[in-house]
């Protein structure tokens, strides 16, 4: 595979994507290949039904293989926020002289503050909330640190575990495909890593990932993940409760929840949509109302999530840093964003990629994941590995 170029799987709740990407101008992509197929889902215990995800995987890779000219040697995968877990520590690396900060200095600190965590599973990537040097003067870079004399490092590190039972699962049926180099992404970091500004990550930053059998919700502070926590809450449980309430058909409550919009007030009585497919008319109200009844759910785990971590903080967050809300959750729900605001008193935003045709939150996953596969790719090219080595950085 070329070298400027990355293969990516985006795995959803209900959907598998596989993309060939490299970096274009001007912060955009260029696409050599993209498939996506849908399949039974997961829920927080895990998926549903191995077989159908594992056909949907051979099917998007093999779709966008018949029409790729080069060889995929590796492939990036996105860790679904319910298969990983976020642990953090505060860890402080002390020397005897002043001594100037390198990239080995960082290595170190990692490596130094896991060696007594005794989470399960397998450790796929470090990060840091922020760096200090023992003047308590925030630094959120690694690499503005490198060549400042101290005879202290401290940092606010991130480490993220995936269980093993995934991290075997995928290692095994990519390799059964003919992919043995299998690297892997939270998938909620790269979210917040590409959709959320640095400025904004300086605070504390909200991220509303809403799917469609689980949603997450994340505090995320300078580059690292403070909380995280998931629930079985998304777009299906709308549509059951959807079916059960009005006696529907699946199609039926698709076509039901795809022209509705909860953004508003009450309206009419006399309002009703007519289905096209279950040829009968519907109160547009008791639809509203039943989805939001549904939404409800969401609402009160992610209320309760942001009493229990940031009681004492809400009057600040409120004025300071909405809740970032994306994910298919969003773009199937008309309107969510503005009731989940309602609900649990704190201001929504709307997030998505800034680009041409993927400017959608259906699209944030996936194009997060190939912004930091591409950032990770470049990190592992020779100039970079012989900078690391030195203890330098780019100018």
């Amino acid at each position: 595979m070329k070298n400027e170029c990355v293969a990516v799987l985006d795995i959803r709740s209900n959907e598998v994507s596989f993309l060939l990407g490299s970096k274009g101008v001007n912060g955009t992509f260029v696409f050599s290949g993209m498939q996506s197929e849908s399949y039974e889902g997961y829920c927080l215990d895990g998926f549903f039904d191995e077989d159908s995800f594992r056909r949907a995987v051979m099917r998007a890779v093999s779709d966008v293989q018949q029409t790729y000219e080069g060889r995929i040697g590796e492939i990036y995968v996105g860790v679904p926020s319910p298969f990983v877990s976020v642990v953090t520590k505060g860890h402080t690396a002390s020397f005897p002289r002043k001594r100037k900060i390198s990239s080995q200095d960082i290595e170190a600190l990692y490596e130094s503050g896991m060696n007594d965590l005794l989470t399960e599973g397998i450790c796929i990537r470090r990060s840091a909330m922020y760096f200090t040097l023992g003047d308590n003067r925030k630094h959120f870079f690694a690499s503005d640190l490198y060549g400042v004399p101290t005879t202290m490092l401290k940092g606010a590190l991130c480490y993220y575990f995936v269980s093993e039972y995934f991290h075997e699962f995928i290692k095994k049926l990519l390799g059964d495909m003919g992919f043995p180099e299998v690297k892997f992404i939270p998938s909620t970091l790269a979210q917040a890593y590409y959709l959320l500004s640095e400025k904004k990550r300086e605070g504390y930053a909200f991220l509303l990932d809403i799917g469609f059998m689980t949603s997450s919700i994340s505090v995320v502070y300078g580059s690292g993940i403070v909380h995280e926590e998931n629930f079985n809450c998304g777009i299906g449980s709308v549509l059951v409760q959807l079916i059960e309430t009005l006696g529907v058909d699946y199609p039926v409550a698709e076509e039901l929840l795809a022209n509705a919009n909860i953004s508003g007030g009450t309206v009419p009585k006399d309002m009703a949509y007519v289905s096209e497919i279950a040829e009968r008319s519907f109160p547009v109200q008791k639809v509203n109302d039943v989805i939001k009844f549904a939404l409800d759910e969401l609402c009160e785990r992610v209320d309760a999530f942001l009493r229990k971590y940031y009681k004492d903080k809400a009057s600040l967050m409120l004025s300071a840093n909405p809740i970032s809300v994306t994910g298919e959750g969003i773009s199937g729900i008309k309107g969510a964003a503005e009731h989940i605001a309602k609900r649990v008193s704190w201001l929504t935003e709307t997030v998505y990629p800034d680009l041409p045709y993927y400017d959608k939150p259906t699209c944030s996953s996936r194009i997060s994941l190939l912004a930091t596969a591409i950032s990770d790719s470049a990190k592992e090219g020779w100039l970079e590995k012989f900078l690391n080595v030195i203890g330098g950085k780019r100018k």
